[in-house]
């Protein structure tokens, strides 16, 4: 996880984990040595880039909220 991060930058993360993603994906479907179909390709590609997206962007850890502390005042 890289941090509580403005929306913006998740979703221009999440688009280059994707772009990346989808483009090994092709690369793997121009590899003569293995038979993979285009379609095949772009769905591992998408299915990989949108796991490393929640990956990148999920806050794993539990975050308990503090309850605060309100004194009021006594006129």
């Amino acid at each position: 996880m890289l941090g509580p991060l403005p929306a913006l930058h998740r979703f221009v993360l999440v688009i280059a984990a994707l772009v990346v993603c989808v483009g090994i994906g092709l690369w793997f479907v121009a590899v003569p040595e293995i038979p993979l179909n285009l379609r095949v390709g772009l769905v591992a590609g998408a299915t990989a880039g949108v796991a490393a997206g929640f990956v990148l962007v999920h806050d794993f850890h539990q975050r308990q909220g503090r309850t605060a502390r309100v004194r009021r005042r006594l006129h």
